[in-house]
């Protein structure tokens, strides 16, 4: 195991002394390389992404935070050792900790005992103080900013994201940091002192202890939410944790720990050897973890910077003729989306990926504008026992993807409807014909942020900021309607906001949550609404007491959704005319956190839902009884992932961890009549599965990479990479549109052929 991946072309040699020898990662405020200091001595070295750097009012906060947290000192903390604020790109050094990030220790083996979660505790506290003690908060205290080494925990960037909070670029309403490891008060717009890093550690502790987040997963808005407004779930947490994890996420600052507690009562811990409160040696940790903890820290560094030139296991593909010759990682890697791109994608439907900073290689492979196939075999596994057996005509596929077209209009949540692929970019709808890329229509409203989707050549968006949705008419641009919140609002409410609109079958159908009164004993309502998707002209209006799921689908005349209440979770199907309910079905059911249904599909008169639990059920949908439910063997609590696929008589979906920045997740195969588990394949990130093509499933991962796995085994599949991120691509047939992660929208033609 090594901690760090080869340098790309375009990455710099040298960062003011410090010579470059590989890349450590990469994340919203730049990219994070490994180096060489003058002496030799290796360094983490971070370089601020350009449209930060073009802020002077990051300049001047990101020099006063630099300057401050040189000043800490603590043996739980990566020291800052260098720094030029001034810089073309301003960057930081700290010294290396070849360590383990904890989100990705808890993704790979689980949740951890109570003394090693008490000693992660401790060590952290610890930091805490010496953070807390110069005048500074860390306000960004998350799985990824954890490195486990055998001699305890180090917290990294401290103070840093105080300098990107306070730059014009996040001035327009969003939040820097991780949803639920952000404090209420930070949420919704109060002063955050040293409490609010009490609140992160406890959910840090929280997820490490159990595997997930006290406050659930989903789209950020949803688990933010519930930070603010409902108690967390410690169900699963050990008693001796339980209660010290409850202060520390109490909604009220002033009613958490100070740290010199946390650091008395967390300290009286033993390692699995018997030593008390002693870092010396590795027995603080779990056992897989010491063993990948000692794998990274005897991994070699790389003595000479090397840029990714052609490698003997890269394949050689023709490109533009017959004799032209091309190895995967020739030509310059296009640079990175804008840093408001990359806060505006964090707060949809899933996260943004962030790049582990250990483990697997991350090579973009793009070749004089082509984007070149990499394929490659591997093993699936974990599916109940029903692991896979690859077969010569599954491991021989080979998959490729040659790039049509490119363009400057770059669009997320593409989707392609009558010739054009339309979406939304920074607020602003955008159509780019699907043959040829060039834009055809612009609409800059500013009340029409949210592009949700198109119906009967009519584009749907929504607004974040006052609730209007507009009907935009596909072929020009032009608005057919405009709706306000107002005329769907549930009489004594105000809204509040949107969580899912979908649009089917000439009808708009919103699940709306709107305040209650300040007397009110709840503190909000919620709603399903239908609008005519040619006038915009209200339908009718369904008031539901409890908490609405994001997930919503149409078939047949019938609208399914979930509900999540005091008892459990339930799932109801609702006439699409009339709104009038035709069934309920209890889903789940427990005292504290149900979960949530998060993934909804229907055929052949089974409608099959997933939810937040891992849980995959299969109703009548016609009478709302069970047939069958099916629960993935996974090691920590993975949701189902839009869009569910059903085809000759097998479900195919995929599941990712929620909680965790490196979530990784599984592609899953189960038989439609009965929920018999057929195959699991692992993903190195969270899946998006879009269709199947020549006897194989197509999906994406947030690592950048599109893959095919075969549909009778899931075995062996092919891949090749898409982008340098999260490449929220839309695939119809046999073309792929994606973010190249250049700002730049691509189309591709796919190829599936025989090795």
């Amino acid at each position: 195991m090594q901690a760090f991946t080869p340098l790309e072309a375009g990455d710099p040699e040298r960062v003011g002394p410090y010579r470059i020898v590989g890349r450590l990662g990469s994340g919203g405020m730049g990219r994070v390389y490994l180096a060489r200091s003058p002496g030799g001595r290796a360094t983490a070295v971070k370089v601020v992404h350009e449209e930060l750097a073009e802020d002077a009012a990051f300049r001047r906060r990101f020099g006063r935070e630099v300057a401050a947290a040189r000043r800490v000192t603590g043996p739980f903390t990566a020291p800052v050792v260098d720094a030029d604020p001034d810089a073309d790109l301003p960057w930081l050094a700290t010294a290396h900790v070849p360590g383990l990030p904890l989100g990705k220790a808890v993704a790979a083996h689980g949740a951890w005992p109570e003394r090693s979660v008490r000693a992660l505790g401790a060590g952290l506290a610890e930091a805490l103080e010496a953070i807390h003690g110069i005048q500074m908060v860390h306000r960004d205290l998350k799985p990824s900013n954890v490195l486990l080494a055998v001699d305890g925990p180090r917290v990294i960037d401290f103070g840093i994201s105080v300098a990107a909070g306070d730059t014009k670029l996040t001035h327009t309403g969003a939040v820097v940091g991780s949803p639920g490891y952000l404090p209420p008060e930070q949420l919704v717009g109060q002063e955050v002192g040293p409490a609010g890093d009490v609140f992160a550690l406890g959910a840090l502790l929280a997820y490490t202890a159990t595997g997930s987040g006290p406050f659930g997963g989903g789209p950020a808005y949803s688990v933010n939410y519930r930070v603010v407004h409902e108690d967390p779930d410690l169900e699963g947490l050990p008693d001796g944790l339980a209660d010290v994890v409850a202060r520390c996420l109490a909604k009220d600052p002033l009613g958490r720990p100070r740290v010199p507690e946390l650091i008395e009562e967390l300290g009286r811990w033993e390692g699995a050897d018997g030593t008390r409160g002693t870092f010396t040696r590795a027995t603080w940790l779990p056992a897989p973890v010491v063993a990948d903890v000692t794998a990274l820290r005897a991994a070699p560094l790389p003595e000479e910077a090397a840029t990714a030139t052609a490698d003997a296991d890269l394949p050689t593909v023709t490109v533009a003729s017959p004799t032209a010759v091309a190895t995967a990682r020739l030509g310059a890697p296009p640079a990175g989306p804008s840093f408001a791109a990359r806060l505006r994608r964090a707060a949809r439907q899933r996260r943004t990926a962030v790049l582990a900073a250990a483990g697997t290689l991350v090579v973009l492979a793009v070749v004089a504008g082509l984007l070149l196939p990499r394929a490659f075999s591997g093993t699936s596994g974990r599916g109940n026992g029903a692991e896979s057996t690859g077969t010569p005509t599954a491991a021989a596929k080979e998959l490729a993807v040659r790039e049509q077209w490119s363009s400057d209009t770059d669009v997320w949540r593409p989707v392609v409807a009558d010739g054009k692929v339309v979406g939304d970019q920074d607020g602003v709808l955008k159509a780019v014909d699907a043959g040829s890329g060039k834009p055809v229509w612009t609409y800059d409203d500013p009340s029409a942020s949210s592009f949700e989707g198109v119906s009967d050549g009519v584009v749907v968006a929504s607004s974040r900021e006052n609730g209007t949705i507009q009907g935009i008419a596909l072929d020009s641009g032009k608005q057919v309607w405009s709706v306000p919140a107002k005329a769907h609002t549930v009489p004594g409410t105000t809204w509040a906001l949107y969580m899912r609109v979908i649009v089917a079958d000439g009808t708009v159908y919103v699940n709306t949550m709107y305040h209650l009164p300040e007397e009110s004993e709840r503190y909000g309502t919620y709603a399903v609404s239908a609008l005519d998707t040619a006038t915009g002209r209200l339908k009718w209006t369904r008031p539901v007491e409890w908490t609405l799921s994001d997930a919503l689908a149409v078939a047949d005349g019938v609208v399914y959704g979930g509900v999540r209440e005091r008892d459990g979770t339930y799932f109801h199907a609702l006439d699409a005319d009339t709104g009038d309910q035709l069934w309920r079905y209890h889903a789940s059911a427990s005292r504290h956190y149900a979960g949530e249904v998060t993934a909804i599909t229907v055929s052949d008169g089974t409608v099959y839902f997933g939810d937040s639990r891992s849980v995959l059920h299969a109703v009548d949908a016609r009478r709302g009884t069970k047939l069958w439910t099916y629960e993935p063997d996974v090691q920590t609590a993975e949701e189902w992932i839009e869009p569910l696929m059903v085809t000759d008589g097998v479900v195919y979906g995929g599941t990712g961890d929620a909680t965790s920045d490196y979530g990784t997740g599984d592609v899953h195969a189960v038989a439609a009549d009965s929920g018999k588990p057929l195959w699991t394949e692992h993903t190195e990130r969270e899946p998006e599965l879009h269709g199947l093509l020549d006897g194989s499933v197509l999906f994406s991962t947030k690592a950048g990479t599109l893959h095919a796995a075969d549909t009778r085994t899931g075995a062996s599949p092919a891949e090749t990479r898409l982008s340098s991120g999260d490449p929220d691509a839309a695939v119809v047939g046999d073309r792929v549109y994606f973010d190249g992660g250049d700002g730049r929208l691509h189309a591709g033609r796919i190829s599936l052929t025989d090795g």
